[in-house]
């Protein structure tokens, strides 16, 4: 099990029900707030000289939303933190403040001043906003997000492993009944609790003057720690922590020229400055036995589907007692030293400390030229053109190891890399109002990329034992150490430059006519034509490759008005592609989409949409044959969606919206089942009756059709009563629900959230003590679920061609048809009630 104590979601780190002290903090803050409210309603209300006054000359007006929120939370706390991720506590909710200028009275600094802010005090989302300006003179204004995502859908990437016991040794050929205990992975292996926080700022200069000039800076920080797989850290696969550091600072500037009446020119330079510093160790819950002297080791393979660990990983001949013959051994030992972590022999494979680090720069600078015109009688122009010319640099790639592998003690790798990306580009559109009837328009798009890359890495630098048959090939060996043989990581054969180059051009033309029959009808026809050239690889010789695909499509748009209060906005989209760059990219593509709106009174209103998109690709991509036959690759997406809004009068307002979406993915595949005699592996069988067995590998099955169904529906109904001037109340109920299914190729794999429902039905209800003083109170219901057992039907414990296929649910072993509905994982469901209790003073 993933050990979680640096992905806390809590200050504290603890795990919760109800977060008992959290809520008693705030039912004490929200009793005094009410305290304090209702002594105030008794009170005559006097003005002092310690109220703030406003600066000489403006207009000061400022509100305040404090309050908190009590939380009652059960199930599971990491889904709810995924989901919702609010906690107990007070908070600021809303804030604002806002500065205008007197009527008759000049100011040299601004003329209106606005301050925002809320969800500061616990919220995961943190929002602050300042807008200031000065007549004609500058337009200002700066924002700060803060928005912290926590994410544990224990599902994802989870390797869906039951329970294993690796036994301590064995005797006389029998496993000892001692053993360390492999309990199923119960957190994602790439979860995260990350953190970004995002600045933005923006100065205009003489917005309104035929000269305007901008400037803008941006900031984005994400950071926070996260679990990554790895393959290979020392003999083992590992589970890794990342923590992530990277930033992006952006700058901007322009010039704005007007030379004549609806005519614009821009010139605008962008910097984009990338910082990479993301680093990775050995996740702490990995770290799972200790040496003889207390140290703490990494075992590896976390993701074994059998035996993850056995004598294989020891250097028999340097185990001491450890190791008689291979029906006598000790691998594992009890630990003494009031640790729970079992004792490994030192001469047998682990990781004690793993290290890598890749600080990564980019800079990214675009000149870019745009111009609007429409001076011209009957004719609208506009166009930019874009060049960048950026740099990535890698200057040290390290990583480092230690612990043992064979006779390996240690490893380090270093490399550097240098990738440029050059950018040209430009758009140019052009629209003829040929008469009051008809228009014809010309849209033209060219990008032309080219990106060349350079690794450039040393051979891995090993250190070992003098010698496997010394004795000395393990842990507690202190001589000296020798230099070992030179290795390699993917894709640097030796330490020389691998270059590696992607390039691609894309032309896109879209030709349309209009058509204005009359005031309640327009209609458009527009013909598109797209070339791609894609090379990569190399930029020249056997190496490259060369992908061209050209693609032809049509365009059918309406909009028309039957009735003055009904209208009716509807196009289709038909293309054809005759080459796909991957497998799953379509060759065919249709669109439809409808939406109208109906005015049934001026206080009702009906709207519906219809959206169909669906993809093909019948054929294989890049004009390669598969030796499994076709892809047959299909999916699509259909919505169908209603809304209705009432509002008959000040008092009684009504809203109901409810959308329905059929999802679809389907592809031919060949999958392999990781089937054992322990582990129960998804099997098929093909048209004749016999083993579905893929025709280009004996050990995989298939093809199949490997798809994913997700038809989806969402309802949503809410009420807002006013009775009087004072009270105002809101109820509603929000429902969102998928009854999906998929082609399971792991025989444990469940739906999950492929078949779940998330509901969340509220009340608030607000009360005006006197104007500009309201308390406010909601209430908040959170439901999550996943629906009953699902998994493969055929199941066997082997993958050759005469293995056995059974009915999933007859085995002993664990399937997804005999495991708990949320699979070997924890359970994901969770309710919550969540009470907001709140104040908002104007003053």
């Amino acid at each position: 099990m993933t050990n979680t104590e640096r992905f806390s979601r809590l200050p504290d780190g603890s795990p919760y029900l109800l977060q008992y002290r959290g809520i008693t903090k705030s039912i004490a803050i929200a009793t005094l707030l009410l305290t304090a409210g209702a002594a105030a309603a008794q009170a005559p209300v006097t003005t002092t000289s310690s109220e703030v006054a406003a600066p000489q000359g403006y207009i000061l007006h400022q509100t305040a939303d404090l309050g908190g929120h009590m939380a009652g939370i059960s199930g599971s706390g990491a889904m709810y933190d995924t989901l919702v991720n609010i906690h107990p506590g007070p908070r600021v909710l809303g804030q604002t403040l806002t500065l205008h200028a007197a009527p008759g009275t000049k100011h040299t600094l601004f003329d209106s001043l606005s301050a925002t802010s809320n969800g500061f005090g616990g919220d995961p989302i943190n929002v602050a906003k300042l807008d200031v300006s000065k007549g004609k003179l500058y337009e200002f204004n700066a924002m700060f997000r803060r928005d912290r995502q926590y994410f544990d859908y224990d599902l994802l990437g989870n390797p869906s492993v039951p329970t294993q016991t690796i036994p301590y040794g064995m005797v006389n050929g029998v496993a000892t009944t001692a053993g360390i205990t492999r309990n199923f992975i119960q957190d994602s292996p790439v979860m995260f609790n990350t953190v970004r926080r995002m600045t933005d700022t923006h100065l205009t200069i003489t917005p309104l003057a035929p000269i305007t000039y901008r400037f803008g800076y941006s900031q984005n920080i994400f950071q926070g720690p996260s679990t990554t797989p790895n393959r290979s850290i020392g003999k083992n696969d590992a589970l890794l922590e990342e923590y992530q550091r990277n930033s992006n600072d952006d700058f901007n500037a322009s010039i704005e020229w007007k030379p004549v009446e609806q005519t614009r020119l821009t010139f605008e330079e962008q910097v984009d400055h990338y910082k990479g510093d993301s680093y990775f160790t050995i996740a702490p819950g990995q770290f799972n036995a200790q040496l003889p002297d207390g140290t703490p080791v990494a075992l590896g393979n976390w993701d074994a589907t059998a035996s993850p660990y056995t004598i294989s990983m020891c250097n028999t001949a340097s185990m001491g007692s450890g190791y008689t013959n291979a029906t006598n051994y000790t691998i594992f030992t009890a630990p003494t030293n009031g640790s729970a972590l079992p004792v490994v022999n030192p001469a047998c494979a682990v990781t004690t400390k793993f290290l890598r680090t890749m600080p990564t720069r980019a800079l990214i600078p675009t000149e870019m030229v745009r111009f609007q015109s429409s001076s011209i009688r009957n004719i609208e122009m506009n166009g930019d053109f874009r060049y960048t010319v950026a740099n990535s640099n890698l200057p040290n790639y390290n990583e480092t190891w230690a612990g043992l592998d064979g006779i390996i003690r240690g490893y380090t790798q270093t490399e550097t890399a240098t990738v440029q990306r050059r950018v040209v580009s430009f758009d140019y559109g052009i629209v003829w109002n040929v008469s009051k009837t008809f228009t014809l328009s010309d849209q033209v798009d060219y990008s032309n990329v080219h990106q060349p890359g350079t690794v450039n890495g040393t051979p891995g630098v090993t250190v070992n034992t003098p010698a496997l048959t010394t004795g000395n090939a393990n842990l507690n060996y202190n001589g000296p150490l020798v230099a070992g043989t030179a290795f390699s990581v993917s894709g640097n054969s030796a330490g020389t430059a691998q270059l590696g180059y992607y390039g691609q051009r894309i032309v896109t033309n879209n030709a349309t006519v209009g058509w204005d029959p009359s005031a309640r009808a327009t209609f458009g026809l527009t013909y598109r034509y797209k070339t791609r050239m894609i090379l990569q690889g190399a930029g020249s010789g056997s190496a490259a490759t060369l992908v061209g695909i050209d693609e032809n499509a049509g365009i059918f748009h309406a909009n028309l008005r039957p009735l003055k209060n009904w209208t009716v906005n509807a196009s289709a989209e038909i293309s054809y592609d005759n080459n796909a760059l991957v497998p799953v990219s379509p060759r065919q593509l249709k669109h439809y989409r409808v939406h109208t709106l109906y005015r049934i009174k001026p206080w009702a209103t009906l709207s519906g949409a219809y959206n169909d998109i669906e993809r093909h690709n019948n054929t294989n991509n890049t004009g390669t044959v598969s030796a499994d036959g076709p892809l047959q690759h299909v999916d699509y997406n259909r919505t169908v969606s209603t809304g209705l809004n009432l509002a008959p009068s000040e008092k009684f307002a009504f809203d109901f919206n409810y959308s329905y979406t059929d999802s679809y993915y389907s592809t031919n595949a060949c999958y392999s089942s990781g089937a054992t005699t322990t582990l129960l592996g998804t099997a098929s069988y093909n048209a004749a009756g016999g083993n579905n067995i893929c025709p280009s590998s004996s050990s995989i099955w298939g093809p199949v059709k490997d798809f994913m169904s997700a038809p989806s529906q969402y309802a949503s109904a809410g009420i807002v009563y006013t009775p009087n001037k004072k009270v105002r109340g809101g109820a509603g109920y929000r429902i969102s629900q998928v009854n999906g299914n998929q082609f399971f190729a792991d025989a444990q794999q469940v739906n999950g959230s492929l078949d779940s429902k998330y509901q969340t039905p509220y009340v608030n209800i607000a009360w005006t003590v006197r104007p500009g003083w309201i308390w406010k109170a909601e209430y908040n219901y959170y439901d999550y679920g996943e629906g009953g057992p699902s998994g493969p039907q055929y199941c066997s414990t082997s993958t050759s061609a005469t293995a056995t296929i059974i009915p999933c649910a007859s085995s002993t072993l664990p399937s997804g048809l005999t495991e708990p509905t949320s699979g070997l994982s924890a359970p994901r469901t969770f309710h919550a009630n969540i009470v907001t209790l709140s104040m908002h003073y104007e003053f």
